[in-house]
């Protein structure tokens, strides 16, 4: 997709593979702005990831400047990354869509258009016979004589 060069910031752009360590931890910091976690706790919520990666990514993402700590050592959202923010937000919408639609679609689901829908999601469309004739070339020219007019 072409981008609006007068506008556009290459600093801005995310280059993070949803599916890793990574997006996990900033998609449960940037939707989690008022809180701060230890590692554990990160640990707990995101127990498909090993102890010894929310380490390292961690320190990974601090050094970056992509997250916070505090003195104390719990990780944070920074509230200057607004374009983080709005990546953990679209990592939450595709994960809720993924789950609600991940092969589980029912009829209900899908929009029903054909006749025998119980909802009447289609409905007939009556044509006029008249409305699918060619108009002729008088039709297309307005008249222009004043007598006409009166």
């Amino acid at each position: 997709m072409p981008i609006d060069l007068r506008t556009h910031d290459p600093s801005d752009d995310i280059h993070i593979d949803p599916s890793t360590n990574k997006a996990a931890i900033i998609q449960l910091l940037y939707t989690n702005p008022n809180y701060g976690f230890t590692p554990s706790e990160i640990h707990d919520q995101l127990d498909d990831i090993p102890k010894g990666s929310i380490t390292g990514t961690l320190t990974r993402l601090f050094n970056d400047g992509d997250i916070g700590k505090t003195a104390d050592g719990y990780y944070h959202a920074l509230k200057s990354r607004d374009d983080l923010r709005r990546f953990a937000r679209g990592l939450v919408q595709v994960r809720d869509l993924t789950v609600r639609y991940d092969d589980d679609f029912s009829p209900a689901d899908i929009e029903q258009t054909d006749e025998s829908s119980p909802s009447g999601a289609q409905s007939e469309i009556r044509q006029d016979s008249s409305a699918n004739d060619e108009p002729t070339p008088e039709d297309w020219i307005e008249s222009t004589d004043d007598s006409e007019q009166a």
